[in-house]
């Protein structure tokens, strides 16, 4: 028989709730936890019975085994005997079937990487058959196979969403590898490298550590800090990863002809804007905060891309091209 979207959404949170290795739960805490959700989605929350009954039926229909041993003072807490147990919630129509394979034909050229397995392995575990296999991908990205510390991006993006704390190894470049202590947040993907957006116990700021200098990580079993940030917004005011505490400005740059034709199809920054065009160059301004990336950004445009203002910007990348120049000049 189906089930109705708000049960499943119920059995949903019970079952993530019953495979929770680090938090128990009391059935208050359990109709807490299922209101929350439903509020969310646009529904009624519901009474400590439904979900009494709800879970009797989990274990009528479903067959699921909670630990009947688990008690606080008086209190029954509720746990999976087994935590690696998930309730068989629902099989797909043919549309989100060939919707998820669609998605999976296009994560073909990370294949043999953490995500394809995984992305592979979710949609057999929910069709509980047999998935299609094609040799020949039909999408290519700019993409990297031997990057190091892609093998870490499953467990980091899991860390992230299930929302534990980590204490990573990681090595910067040119220093000494170091042991902190971070609050995962996101995972942003920039000039073919993958970074871990995080905020380091005991600072208020961000970071971002690049994944091929993470030598290894571990969870910790202390309280996770949520961010309060949407990163759907965070970077709007950069190029790359690096977010500085400084407030934007407007970058003024001097384009060449041919090259700014590039440039009007393929916008250095969602900010940009033509100030001045004629036959022979074009003025732009962007709006960002100055990085390192967008120092890189502007280098590689070479003698087709100068400057105008901010003074101090434009001081600072004359002077790399003069350190370049004496470097190039050296006999």
């Amino acid at each position: 028989m189906p089930v109705d979207r708000q049960v499943l959404l119920r059995y949903q949170v019970l079952n993530k709730c019953f495979r929770n290795r680090y938090k128990e739960f009391t059935i208050d805490d359990l109709v807490n936890v299922c209101n929350v959700a439903l509020v969310k989605a646009d529904s009624t929350p519901v009474s400590k019975r439904t979900i009494q009954n709800d879970i009797t039926n989990l274990e009528t229909e479903y067959g699921i085994r909670l630990d009947k041993t688990m008690k606080r003072g008086r209190q029954r807490l509720y746990r999976y005997c087994d935590i690696d147990y998930s309730i068989p919630l629902f099989r797909m129509n043919d549309e989100e079937r060939d919707k998820i394979e669609d998605a999976i034909y296009v994560l073909k050229e990370f294949e043999g990487e953490p995500l394809y397995d995984w992305a592979r392995s979710l949609l057999m575990q929910i069709e509980g058959g047999y998935l299609d296999e094609d040799p020949s991908p039909v999408v290519s990205f700019q993409f990297n196979p031997d990057l190091k510390g892609l093998s870490h991006f499953s467990d980091l993006l899991r860390a992230i969403i299930t929302k534990r704390v980590l204490k990573l190894h990681y090595t910067p470049y040119g220093k000494d590898t170091q042991a902190v202590t971070i609050f995962p947040y996101h995972l942003k993907q920039y000039n073919d490298r993958w970074y871990l957006i995080a905020q380091r116990k005991g600072y208020q700021n961000y970071a971002h550590y690049a994944l091929d200098r993470i030598d290894n990580f571990e969870e910790v079993a202390i309280p996770y800090r949520e961010s309060g940030v949407d990163f759907s917004e965070y970077f709007d005011d950069v190029v790359g990863v690096t977010v500085p505490e400084s407030n934007s400005e407007d970058i003024v740059l001097r384009i060449s002809k041919p090259r700014f034709e590039y440039i009007r199809t393929k916008p250095l920054h969602l900010s940009q804007h033509i100030m001045e065009e004629n036959d022979y160059f074009s003025v732009i301004s962007i709006n960002v905060k100055i990085n390192k990336e967008l120092e890189a950004l502007v280098l590689s445009f070479g003698n087709d891309m100068e400057v105008l203002s901010p003074e101090g910007f434009r001081m600072r990348i004359a002077e790399e091209i003069l350190s370049m120049n004496q470097q190039y000049n050296r006999i």
